[in-house]
């Protein structure tokens, strides 16, 4: 049976009032006075009636206490509390509304914590930067990959305004164009952090919760890296190939016009167009070679490959060229040095290459110096020369495929300028790394390093 505080009071009431007309009753056959009579009953009537408010006063605060409690716990984010329900009132209701409110927030709270969880995983695996903006263009959210782009902590990041994060007006006047005009646009920005970064930013509005702006920062400096150097590629071969070619159609119809009957300059003629066309032809094998490397289709055989043979044999093939010049190729010690396991063929030849471009940019009476040092894990070769040396600033750009420092002294050299970039490729192809040290005016030397036992491919 359902009793409600109302109830509850009328009853402890109506129960008093008997007590009393019972007592009251009983008292004038026990005592004469009646006077002292009323005075008894009406006291033992307020006794009653205390004894009963502090009954019924307790129960409900020690209902509401408990409610209270459980009420607070859950503002302060504290779940799992539970209001318990001893009885059948109005307090009763209370708990129990309490206590669905409770498990219906903590559902929510389970829910809307599942969905961070999502959501931070969607965005830690992006590799595209997210920004989040809301109305005053304040950071409200950010990813792994903004960090990473940017050097940025989200500590020191959230709620601080955009302007003041990247100190970029193109940017945000792209941020307030979207806010204007409430369409989503693209544009792409260069940034410094601290190397010139190129992005395509994809700026999106939003009325949701607070956000104003999205925006998705799509690093696109690799790609347009690689649109530069193929059209550099296309613009150089087309190039060295104009060069050698003009040469041999110029000398060919000086030939049909009527050298060809004069003997000695027909056969200097032919000499010309037979060096460039021996030029062409280096041309194309080093193309073709490094289109093979760099497609992944040659097939790299592994050995053990012995430093000191490697040495040894490089020089020997080269050591004519160098006599010829006054020059001098000596070799350091190779004691201690170990073999590596690598394709012998294409590590004689990146030695080839280092050691004839050192004879080719040498001077005469120049030395030219090969050695190789053992160190933990891996074996260091340094090929170095006292020749004209290299710029500071041409440095960063000697191993890109056609590059040269003097174009028209390498080609008169006969050099195809993909030399050092076929080096590059067979030594990183190798787990290996390659750098030069050079003093314009007093030399170059340049420094592999081999892993002993090369990534599997």
């Amino acid at each position: 049976m359902r009793l409600t505080l109302q109830s509850k009071f009328i009853l402890a009431l109506l129960g008093s009032v008997l007590f009393t007309v019972a007592l009251a009753y009983g008292l004038t056959f026990w005592v004469q006075d009646r006077r002292m009579a009323l005075v008894v009953t009406l006291l033992l009537a307020f006794m009653l009636a205390g004894i009963i408010g502090r009954i019924l006063s307790r129960h409900m605060t020690k209902s509401v206490g408990e409610i209270t409690a459980v009420a607070r716990g859950l503002a302060q984010g504290q779940g799992g509390r539970r209001v318990a329900v001893r009885s059948r009132d109005e307090i009763a209701d209370l708990g129990h509304v309490v206590n669905q409110m409770a498990e219906n927030l903590e559902t929510r709270l389970t829910e809307i914590s599942e969905d961070r969880v999502r959501l931070q995983a969607v965005l830690s695996s992006m590799v595209e930067g997210v920004l989040v903006l809301d109305r005053e263009c304040k950071v409200l959210l950010m990813n792994a990959a903004i960090e990473r782009m940017f050097l940025l902590e989200e500590s020191t990041v959230l709620g601080r305004p955009l302007i003041e994060v990247f100190r970029h007006r193109p940017l945000h006047q792209l941020v307030q164009k979207v806010l204007e005009s409430g369409a989503d646009q693209s544009e792409e920005v260069v940034m410094f952090v601290p190397e010139e970064r190129i992005f395509t930013v994809q700026a999106s509005v939003s009325e949701k919760g607070g956000v104003a702006a999205v925006l998705v920062f799509h690093d696109v400096s690799n790609l347009k890296r690689l649109e530069r150097i193929r059209k550099d590629f296309v613009a150089n071969v087309s190039h060295e190939l104009r060069t050698p070619l003009t040469s041999i159609k110029g000398y060919i119809e000086a030939l049909i016009d009527g050298a060809k009957d004069d003997p000695q300059k027909c056969v200097e003629f032919l000499g010309i167009i037979q060096r460039h066309a021996d030029q062409l032809n280096a041309l194309l094998a080093d193309l073709l070679q490094l289109s093979t490397i760099e497609s992944g289709q040659y097939q790299w055989q592994r050995g053990t490959v012995s430093i000191s043979h490697l040495i040894d044999k490089a020089v020997h093939l080269l050591r004519p060229q160098a006599d010829k010049k006054g020059q001098t190729i000596s070799i350091g010690s190779s004691e201690g040095v170990g073999p590596v396991t690598g394709d012998a063929d294409k590590l004689i030849q990146v030695l080839i290459n280092l050691i004839d471009n050192a004879v080719k940019y040498t001077p005469k009476g120049g030395r030219i110096t090969v050695e190789a040092r053992q160190r933990p894990g891996d074996v260091e070769l340094t090929v170095s020369d006292t020749g004209i040396g290299i710029p500071p600033m041409e440095i960063p750009r000697i191993f890109e495929r056609f590059y040269r420092v003097d174009r028209a002294r390498s080609r008169e050299m006969g050099g195809t300028g993909l030399g050092l970039s076929i080096v590059k490729h067979i030594v990183e192809a190798h787990g290996g790394k390659v750098s030069v040290e050079s003093q314009f005016g007093k030399g170059s030397r340049f420094i592999v390093t081999l892993p002993k036992q090369p990534p599997v491919s």
